[in-house]
């Protein structure tokens, strides 16, 4: 096994119907101010809940935002709070919209919120430009189990923040953590089709577990840890958010003006230092169109132009990933 993945053309794909979550999870909110116990805990088992972490104000804004956001969409009924799905399909590819640009940095820089963050981090946070906004009607979409390491190169410098902006319990479609089950680098089967998914006989069917989630809790993840979505089986429509913190200092991933291209770099204007040029190679991870569609290397020239601006993670002088700035 290693960061890349693994090679099982036999294996059989893991999907959740395979996997019950049996277990709880545990909630650290007395380990917040203990740095090394939380860390301790976090290596051990690949994810930290918090119960209401977040500010309740600024849960209420970023949740009536974004239901007014799929309200206009037909999705919810106008002014609703709960979220009750009215019938109507959510648009394919609805969560990486334009419309919710805003929501999620004012949720996280809320100087609560910030204050909060920085004790997960251990140093001043600052958001990582890739927002996702999951509504998910009942009876629709799953997010499929996966490990964001594996689509997200570089994840090693920054933590994805998960939180529920109206109530979530296990049966309205919560995320499903398989503890402890992150020591091993990808174990997404490149031998399969993609998305790569994972064998199903490399993670142990005890491992699962999920707990019923209120708004303002907030779930770190391992980059490395199988999670994803349970069905919502409910009348509600499933309103959560993914966001990406990292240091203020040194962010290694920031929106960046694309100013040139070449086949193998790519020059951009950053806030942070100006004009930057980083090398492109075979393993930068490219998906500046639909995301999480990887795209082949060869096309890069004809995939980014200048004047866009893209998400750049970088390892010193080399672009990791090129992705399509969301938030």
């Amino acid at each position: 096994m290693s960061d890349h993945g693994v090679r099982m053309p036999d294996a059989t794909d893991l999907v959740y119907v395979d996997r019950v979550p049996q277990r709880e999870l545990e909630s650290c909110n007395h380990l917040l101010d203990d740095p090394a116990a939380l860390n301790a805990f976090y290596e051990a088992n690949g994810y930290l809940l918090f119960r209401n972490l977040l500010n309740p104000d600024s849960i209420v804004r970023a949740r009536d935002e974004v239901l007014a956001v799929i309200a206009g969409h037909g999705i919810v009924e106008p002014g609703d709070p709960t979220g009750k799905w009215t019938g109507k399909p959510v648009p394919y590819g609805l969560e990486w919209s334009d419309d919710f640009v805003g929501i999620g940095s004012r949720l996280i820089e809320h100087p609560d919120n910030l204050a909060v963050i920085e004790k997960l981090l251990g140093e001043k946070p600052c958001l990582v430009p890739n927002v996702q906004y999951r509504t998910y009607a009942p009876g629709g979409m799953v997010t499929k189990v996966h490990q964001d390491g594996h689509f997200s190169p570089g994840i090693e410098d920054y933590k994805p923040v998960w939180t529920t902006l109206t109530p979530l319990p296990r049966e309205k479609g919560g995320v499903a953590i398989a503890v402890g089950q992150h020591k091993n680098g990808s174990i997404h089967n490149l031998a399969r089709p993609a998305p790569f998914f994972i064998p199903r006989e490399l993670v142990p069917e005890d491992s699962w577990a999920t707990t019923d989630y209120h708004p303002g809790d907030v779930l770190v993840l391992h980059g490395y840890v199988p999670h994803g979505s349970l069905p919502n089986t409910t009348d509600m429509v499933r309103v959560s958010l993914d966001a990406r913190v990292q240091s203020a200092a040194y962010p290694t991933a920031f929106g960046a003006k694309v100013k040139a291209v070449t086949p193998t770099s790519i020059t951009v204007d950053t806030d942070f230092s100006g004009e930057l040029t980083f090398s492109v190679a075979e393993d930068t991870f490219i998906h500046v169109g639909e995301p999480g569609i990887r795209q082949p290397f060869e096309k890069l020239t004809e995939l980014v132009e200048p004047g866009r601006t893209l998400l750049l993670v970088r390892d010193g002088e080399h672009a990791t990933m090129l992705r399509r700035v969301t938030g």
